[in-house]
């Protein structure tokens, strides 16, 4: 099978280190040609031929990390790659559906190989824009905000009766003036108010008016999306005396629909502005002059109280509805089983789309790199063209099923998404906000779960899951930057295109940088880990070879010297014996020194004579 370049390169790495293979056929191959007296200068040779000192090894390592954190690759790529996300996610491309990001297509081409097993990912972007979308299709559309459907005047009433108490005149319940005395109010009808109006005053500020602390449309508006609320939960809730506050009719008419920490706002906004119109300038007087620091204090922690009692009232009502209608939870169950079908229609082709592009973008890089014919084993460029296309589509075969299961199971994982997103979005308030996390964390958590069960080191999966967590807060800080900071593009032509590109390489870029830095500051010391494990395998896999290599030294060496010693006993005894019987020991002679690799000049009586002629016989 045909390795991608990145195993081509991590191979060459690990032959870099390695201690050179020796065998006992190889060692003996050399030593045939040598003689008794050559062979241990061969061996010697051979043992520290392309040697490496355990420095050199080891510098050579931590440079290799050095090179595999560098900023081009960690850094600069990830971040051009993020901004060409932002141009694929933009919806009518409807690419972002499918799954198909710049970043996840250039990374599974350029690792690509056949001997990889392909896999269903997820995008954290994408999962929290169909979450959004899931959130969406929740709302409740309980049409427009009529005040009379809302309002309770007769509880409205009995709650300012109860708080005169049969007394002509009351303290407000919020206002206090500059010097820190609480201001005096009376009913509308006391013979103080119509001596007043008998002199062409104005009673406004002296007139007691019953205030919903939280506003009828702020309630109707923020808490009536939920479909498990009726406009008559609403009225309960906003009708309780804990959101009721007998005030001025001058303050509650500055207030109006606004809740006070809007009030709030506004004034502090206003008194930031360098220039105002007439308007703001009428209005910024009209609530200084009326509402000290000490009145908006009191308000402002009232309205805490009648939050909780408010939120409180209602998620009781929400669970009561809940529980006792069944028309919610098969609403909720048919809207998540919907969404999840189109998003397994269009991810799951995705997915195809993404394994059949693999294999073909492999195979077309590989021949204009390296030729038609390479790692084919083909002579001809049809044959080798043929060999290619059925490898390629042998790999999409073998790896569909993996796809097409994968896809069941993240289907499977977002339906019990969605439907907890489906039910937590029926509640309101602090309660739905707390679901919310767990709800959206849901990806996180399951991906931590399986960091958790995997087989990586503490400090691996510490060092991962802190990633996730990184990556998972940037990407919701990136839809809070798209509704919030951003909301000023969607005014503008093709605003609603621009302000989601901006989002995704918003959220891209800062995700790539966190990463980064996340690496660089190497928290939980993966870095020296992997750099001790990748120590360890080198020098365990050298030192095993070593011992490999000894023991061919070892069986060649005795079995060279065997038969050296045999052959050297047969030419001596051969000598002896022509000796011993007075015989020529000239053939003995010659025998030796060709065991011995010796170059005799002087063969026989012609050779003496014709280096005697040749004067190059010492005397």
């Amino acid at each position: 099978m045909a390795k991608s370049k990145k195993a081509n390169t991590a191979a060459n790495k690990e032959n870099k280190y390695q201690q050179p293979v020796v065998t006992t056929e190889s060692v003996m191959k050399k030593l045939q040609s040598a003689s008794p007296l050559q062979a241990s200068k061969v061996l010697i040779d051979m043992e520290l031929y392309d040697q490496q000192s355990s420095l050199e090894v080891l510098d050579g390592i931590y440079k290799d990390f050095e090179k595999g954190s560098s900023v081009t690759d960690n850094l600069l790529n990830p971040l051009i790659l993020n901004i060409c996300d932002g141009l694929l996610s933009i919806d009518k491309l409807g690419l972002q559906k499918k799954g198909i990001t710049a970043s996840r297509l250039v990374n599974d081409i350029n690792t690509f190989s056949y001997d990889e097993v392909s896999s269903t990912q997820k995008d954290q972007r994408i999962e929290k824009q169909n979450l959004n979308n899931n959130s969406k299709s929740h709302l409740d559309d309980k049409g427009k905000y009529v005040r009379d459907e809302i309002e309770d005047s007769t509880k409205k009433n009995n709650y300012t009766e109860e708080y005169f108490n049969g007394n002509t005149a009351v303290f407000s319940e919020l206002e206090v003036n500059s010097d820190g005395e609480k201001k005096r109010i009376r009913k509308k009808g006391s013979d103080y108010n119509k001596n007043l109006q008998s002199k062409g005053k104005q009673t406004s500020t002296s007139s007691a008016n019953n205030d919903h602390n939280l506003p009828l449309k702020m309630v109707f508006d923020e808490y009536g999306t939920s479909v498990a609320l009726s406009k008559e939960n609403l009225k309960e809730a906003a009708n309780q005396k804990a959101n009721f506050d007998v005030i001025s009719e001058k303050i509650n008419k500055i207030k109006l629909d606004e809740s006070w920490t809007e009030l709030k706002k506004k004034r502090d906004t206003l008194r930031g502005k360098d220039k105002l119109s007439s308007a703001e300038k009428k209005t910024l007087k009209n609530i200084e002059n009326n509402i000290t620091d000490s009145t908006f204090d009191n308000a402002i922690k009232r309205e805490k109280e009648a939050t909780k009692a408010v939120e409180n009232h209602l998620n009781g009502s929400a669970f009561k509805n809940l529980t006792k209608d069944d028309k919610l939870i098969k609403k909720a169950l048919n809207d998540t089983s919907n969404q999840v079908k189109n998003e397994l229609k269009e991810q799951g082709l995705g997915e195809l789309i993404l394994l059949i592009l693999k294999p073909i973008s492999f195979e077309f890089k590989d021949i204009f790199q390296n030729g038609m014919l390479h790692s084919t084993g083909k002579t001809s460029k049809l044959s080798a063209l043929m060999f290619r296309l059925k490898r390629a589509t042998a790999y999409v075969l073998k790896n569909i099923t993996n796809i097409g299961l994968g896809a069941i199971k993240d289907a499977l994982s977002n339906f019990v998404k969605y439907l907890l997103n489906a039910i937590v979005d029926m509640f309101i308030g602090i309660l739905k906000k707390a679901f919310k996390i767990i709800v959206e964390g849901f990806g996180a958590i399951m991906q931590a779960i399986r960091i958790m069960m995997g087989s990586s080191s503490p400090a691996q999966k510490a060092d991962a899951i802190t990633k996730l967590i990184a990556t998972t807060v940037v990407t919701y800080i990136g839809f809070a930057f798209e509704e919030t900071i951003l909301g000023f593009i969607n005014k503008l032509p093709f605003g609603d295109v621009l302000s989601q590109a901006v989002m995704v390489m918003f959220t891209g870029i800062a995700s790539s940088v966190v990463v980064w830095m996340l690496d660089q500051a190497d928290l939980f010391s993966v870095k020296d880990e992997m750099r001790a494990k990748r120590i360890g395998e080198i020098f365990d896999a050298r030192i095993q070879q070593v011992k490999e290599n000894t023991d061919a030294f070892e069986t060649a060496s005795i079995e060279k010297l065997a038969k050296d010693k045999l052959q050297f006993r047969s030419i001596t005894e051969k000598m002896n014996n022509a000796i011993d019987n007075k015989q020529n020991v000239n053939d003995s002679v010659y025998d030796l020194a060709d065991f011995m690799k010796i170059d005799l000049k002087i063969k026989s009586t012609d050779d003496f004579m014709d280096l005697l002629a040749e004067g190059n016989l010492a005397i």
